[in-house]
């Protein structure tokens, strides 16, 4: 069976913290148009894009044919808890790794604030 056959995948690396789930998610099959995003969850996975993390993207480009790839850090995260500044630096630093690994994908970094909103962090 094909997966991509029924339907569109972009990858997500958000922390595991529940309340971001569905905001993440909403926000990246409307940003790449797609159907499905394979979530990569870890606490405060900017700080800690550990090897396991990398290979379920790779997991997910491949088997997938992800469209793309969002890195995410959030307001108030206990995985995290350093000043939001600062988070958004490593999730830069994080989606500048992605997109070295994977050059042909658009990589977003993203911010969501406490109430859920997310929003994509500039790049400088």
């Amino acid at each position: 069976m094909n997966p991509t056959a029924h339907g569109r995948f972009a990858t997500a690396l958000n922390c595991m913290d529940g309340r971001v789930q569905e905001p993440v998610a909403d926000f990246v099959r409307q940003h790449f148009g797609v159907d499905f995003v394979d979530m990569v969850t870890s606490p405060g996975i900017v700080a800690n894009l550990h090897p396991g993390a990398l290979d379920a993207v790779k997991l997910s480009v491949e088997a997938h044919d992800s469209q793309g790839i969002a890195v995410v850090a959030h307001a108030n995260c206990i995985g995290n808890p350093i000043p939001e500044a600062e988070q958004k630096n490593q999730c830069l630093g994080a989606a500048q790794l992605l997109t070295q690994s994977w050059p042909h994908l658009d990589v977003a970094p993203l911010w969501v604030l406490a109430e859920g909103t997310v929003q994509i962090i500039p790049q400088n």
